[in-house]
């Protein structure tokens, strides 16, 4: 029998995560992350373990691609024994493999939770039976589903105590005029901490604002180039950008009317039908809170990909 004990190992932790999309805006985010060597697995093998936890997560209805990437959860692979049964036509090999689950918040390096399942694999080789050991993990398995529940109340309890200090980080990057990194830092906290996100909510409104009119007069400039190459639609569609709310709306109304003229009655009715929705409460504010979904995913995309924390892994 060969036992591969846990050491305490310092491992670089790479997220090989794809880009935030605007649905995930909203929800508990747990960033799958793999370290760049378990117990030997290769390449192929560490894919399909990272597929594995990456199931696991969404499953749970929790994003896979976290925000701020405060909160990780990531893999440890044991392989404690490594049998060949003798059988007929070749011998087969029976590994018995340990798959231990983390979710840790990174900034304070605490242990949210972590729940280990034992495996069994077999196949005619070693490889190809520990292969098989992670082709067994199970992800409606009942532990896992304590497990992750665990952590979202425990991550649910970090953003309700920390509202206030996240509030102030957003305002303090709004003052510098960094407001997609504001508004991204709001829009981190889940709808199910429902007391404050509806605070950030009601702040990234007026932090939207501000955003838009440092970009509206650019934006204006940009209908204007669009309008002298008599690029009616691309005129349109950029002043479609600018919030009501902003400084030079009026200033992009009036462009706006020496492009609808020219374009075609579609179009037309486009823009028609969107100035309505400007009359409308329900539906402007919705808009925006689309708009900020949107700013905030493309600050979280333009983000390193690479979560380069060393942890400490026990």
């Amino acid at each position: 029998m060969k036992k591969f004990p846990f050491l305490i190992l310092l491992l670089l932790f790479t997220n090989f995560l794809f880009s935030q999309t605007k649905s995930e805006i909203g929800k508990i985010a747990l960033s799958v992350v793999i370290p760049e060597n378990i117990d030997n697995l290769d390449a192929s093998q560490l894919s399909k373990l990272e597929t594995k936890v990456f199931q696991i997560v969404t499953g749970a209805g929790l994003a896979a691609s976290g925000t701020d990437k405060n909160f990780v959860i990531y893999p440890k692979f044991a392989i404690y024994e490594s049998n060949i049964v003798e059988g007929g036509m070749q011998n087969i090999t029976v590994v018995t493999t340990e798959l231990t689950l983390i979710v840790k918040q990174v900034t304070n390096n605490i242990v949210y939770a972590t729940t280990s399942l034992p495996l069994k694999g077999s196949g005619n080789s070693k490889n190809s039976a520990v292969t098989n050991s992670i082709s067994k993990i199970l992800i409606t398995d009942p532990s896992l589903k304590t497990f992750i529940e665990t952590a979202k109340a425990k991550i649910i309890l970090y953003y309700q105590e920390n509202c206030t200090d996240i509030e102030k980080k957003a305002e303090v990057l709004a003052k510098n005029q960094n407001y997609e990194a504001a508004l991204g830092t709001l829009m981190a906290v889940p709808e199910e901490v429902s007391g404050c996100y509806n605070q950030v909510l009601s702040r990234s409104m007026e932090i939207y604002k501000a955003y838009q009119n440092q970009k509206c007069s650019v934006q204006v400039q940009q209908a204007k180039i669009l309008l002298a190459a008599k690029d009616y639609t691309g005129a349109l569609t950029v002043i479609g950008q600018i919030d009501p709310s902003a400084s030079c709306f009026n200033a992009a109304e009036a462009l706006a009317k020496s492009a609808t003229d020219k374009v075609d009655e579609e179009a037309k009715k486009q823009w028609d039908f969107k100035m309505k929705q400007y009359d409308n409460a329900v539906a402007l504010e919705k808009q925006r809170i689309d708009a900020i979904k949107e700013i905030a995913v493309s600050y979280f995309n333009s983000q390193p990909k690479t979560i380069n924390n060393t942890l400490i892994v026990k």
